[in-house]
């Protein structure tokens, strides 16, 4: 399934401070038509008795080559007297009715809605998955919010690393070594309907009086020390941060998106 333009805005504005508030239950809804990246769009199946269906989701596991979550049980709707139509989208809402959407996804199979069949989606058929430079620890934020787990907002800081702190690396020291803050742009939407956050202003780090090792990897933190990581880069090659070079970047140079 893919993020819908709620759930990314809701998602990247907690690196400017602002909590996501989780949904006390998922719904799962029928689309005759896509819904769109805002989910306001597109033809949800209507007849007598259909409603959205709530769905539980199991705990973040690996999937597909990133973290992903699936419904835990059978979902079957109520049954229709007549012809539906075909099903080719479906949607999960934080309401059984209006709300908002936070993913949708086209069926692989298109499924056709005929008199006295009720629909049904099997077990594990509605997988949600995050892949790309997300950290393991944000993906799974992300994800249990669809598990009613609301995530909180943070104050984001910079980071140098000598590998990657989720495959045995090691941060950067030395005299004058530092976490930076970092501060983000709201959420725009691109014309891809990706929706990203933009570093809003310019930064640099102390400059180095040691020598503080060799760079391998950018990463955005959750806090100056401690903390988890958000989002992990590896650089194309190694920069060796030596006495005198002084890291920085300007605005707009970090770009972090919900993928």
């Amino acid at each position: 399934m893919y993020a819908c333009d709620y759930l990314e805005k809701g998602v990247l504005n907690t690196l400017l401070g602002v909590t996501f508030p989780a949904p006390s239950k998922c719904y799962l809804a029928l689309y005759l038509s896509d819904p769109g990246e805002s989910g306001t769009a597109g033809t949800e199946v209507s007849y007598p008795g259909y409603q959205r269906m709530e769905i539980q989701f199991s705990p973040p596991a690996d999937a597909s080559g990133g973290l992903g979550i699936q419904n835990l049980t059978d979902i079957t709707f109520p049954t229709p007297d007549a012809a539906v139509g075909t099903v080719t989208y479906i949607g999960v809402l934080d309401s059984p009715a209006g709300g908002n959407m936070l993913a949708r996804n086209e069926r692989v199979e298109p499924l056709s809605i005929g008199a006295e069949e009720p629909p049904v989606l099997l077990a594990g058929d509605v997988l949600l998955y995050l892949s790309g430079d997300s950290s393991r620890a944000w993906k799974t934020r992300v994800l249990n919010l669809f598990r009613g787990q609301s995530f909180q907002g943070v104050t984001p800081h910079y980071a140098l690393w000598n590998g990657s702190p989720e495959a045995g690396g090691a941060e950067l020291s030395g005299e004058n070594y530092q976490r930076i803050p970092i501060t983000f742009s709201s959420p725009e939407e691109q014309s891809s309907g990706q929706v990203l956050v933009r570093n809003s202003a310019p930064a640099s780090f102390p400059r180095p009086t040691t020598n503080w090792g060799t760079l391998t990897h950018d990463v955005i933190y959750t806090a100056a020390s401690s903390g988890e990581p958000v989002w992990i880069k590896a650089r194309p090659e190694p920069k060796a941060i030596k006495r005198g070079y002084m890291p920085r970047f300007v605005e707009g140079a970090v770009v972090l998106g919900l993928n």
